[in-house]
């Protein structure tokens, strides 16, 4: 026999005459119809077979070599640790079987159900199981290694721990199912739907997902390292702590896909694939928003993408100023003065410099400020009538809007006072005057930064 033989000789004379019950059944040309029945620790390997004597015609199965128990009703079994591999389980029905730590190695489930099982523990490497179904079932630690399983249902099980190492999943059914830790190394899971699964710490090395369908789920912590991705769909999934790097993900959908402390680094991807915005900042999560903005940045800086780059990095900076916000007005309805005055500071800060130059990455916005300072400067002239034209017919103080207008212009854009015919009077013009020189300076500085940044790239 493959396992040990229990202390207890009962039980063996038990699982003797379990085992001749159902082969006397078989050799009838009966179907097994045993819902509810005890079939722990039942021994029916190929090998328990021959050794009883059971390997001849009609007793073993011609295609599998083990018990034949194609279309069998055995529903709410109870077949601990026992051993079924090999058998042609085509067709059964295990629905509510308790199977925990059982072995089915090799055995054939095409089309058979087992929905609702308990089946931890269970051992199904090297299954042939088409369009097998364990919806619902519990799987913790179950192994699947090298398995057929194409289009198998598998939506809503307990799949902790459980290894699918270089199984064949296409097109199965993963639908909510909760499978922390999972290994799906080298596996086939091509056009496989794993929408709202809990896929926290899963191992998908070298496995292909092309066209899989990932959408909401939860993939924290997740290893895609080697995974081909083509085409998957990742709308709206938790890639947080996730290993993505030197991935070409440029045809997977990424909408509103949350990245925040992703490992990104020469992974191929476009700022229109993420659909305007982050999953974080569309669930009001800013500051998760900005750590995953920066990942983005890095990730395109080092492909050298860099107006894509440049979009998440503004994107970054614009989610620490809501962040900054909030935390303003949580401290404003705790009446916590010195967080108000902390955080109040740094959005207005952010605030501003983003109007002043998009972050440092708007020529435009610098310009606008120029001009819009030329003339802000350009009425407070006039309002203090200290602008004084020293020569001709209209000396005196000047309301001109053309002088005013030059004369600010001017002054901003050059390091002395200008010498047009117009000399500043009185203590407030010539502070206006200074203020207004150094604004100028620091914006001229400013504009050369920036120009001189866009340059490089």
């Amino acid at each position: 026999m493959d396992q040990a033989t229990p202390p207890d000789a009962q039980p063996d004379i038990q699982a003797d005459a379990r085992l001749h019950t159902l082969i006397e059944r078989i050799a009838a040309g009966m179907v097994v119809r045993e819902p509810g029945s005890d079939l722990s620790h039942l021994i029916a390997s190929p090998g328990a077979l021959a050794a009883a004597g059971f390997d001849g015609p009609g007793c073993a199965d011609p295609e599998s070599g083990g018990l034949p128990l194609a279309e069998a009703d055995l529903s709410r079994a109870r077949m601990e640790e026992s051993d079924f591999s090999a058998a042609n389980l085509r067709r059964a029905t295990l629905t509510g079987a308790v199977g925990r730590s059982t072995r089915f190695t090799g055995a054939i489930l095409e089309a058979a159900d087992l929905s609702d099982a308990d089946l931890s523990g269970a051992d199904f490497s090297d299954i042939v199981a088409g369009q097998v179904r364990f919806a619902g079932a519990m799987l913790e630690d179950a192994r699947f290694g090298q398995a057929a399983m194409r289009f198998a249902d598998l939506s809503g099980a307990l799949l902790d721990g459980t290894d699918f190492a270089s199984a064949d999943l296409w097109g199965a059914d993963f639908t909510g199912a909760d499978a922390d830790d999972t290994v799906f190394r080298n596996a086939r899971l091509d056009e496989a739907k794993l929408v709202d699964a809990n896929l926290t710490h899963a191992d998908f090395a070298g496995a292909s997902l092309a066209k899989a369908t990932l959408a909401g789920s939860r993939l924290q912590g997740a290893n895609f390292s080697g995974a081909k991705l083509d085409g998957a769909d990742l709308s709206g999934a938790d890639l947080s702590d996730t290993d993505l790097v030197r991935l070409n993900l440029a045809t997977c959908r990424l909408r509103h896909a949350r990245f925040s402390g992703a490992w990104l680094n020469g992974t191929r991807m476009s700022v229109e694939q993420l659909g305007g915005a982050v999953g974080e900042e569309v669930a009001g999560d800013f500051e998760g928003a900005q750590a995953s903005y920066l990942a983005l940045e890095q990730n395109w800086k080092s492909i050298g993408s860099h107006d894509a780059a440049s979009w998440a990095y503004k994107r970054g900076r614009r989610m620490g100023r809501f962040h900054a916000g909030r935390q303003a007005r949580a401290a404003w309805n705790g009446r916590d003065g010195a967080g108000l005055l902390r955080h109040g500071y740094r959005w207005t800060a952010d605030r501003f410099v983003e109007w002043l130059c998009d972050y440092g990455e708007s020529l435009s916005r610098i310009a606008r400020a120029f001009a819009l300072l030329i003339v802000v400067f350009a009425g407070l002239y006039g309002l203090t009538g200290g602008l004084i034209i020293l020569e001709g017919p209209e000396a005196g103080p000047t309301y001109n809007p053309l002088d005013l207008m030059s004369y600010s212009a001017l002054n901003m854009m050059t390091a002395n006072p200008p010498e047009i015919g117009l000399k500043p009077t009185g203590r407030v013009t010539n502070l206006l005057v200074g203020l207004e020189g150094a604004v100028g300076i620091i914006l001229m500085g400013l504009y050369g930064f920036v120009l001189g940044n866009r340059l490089r790239r």
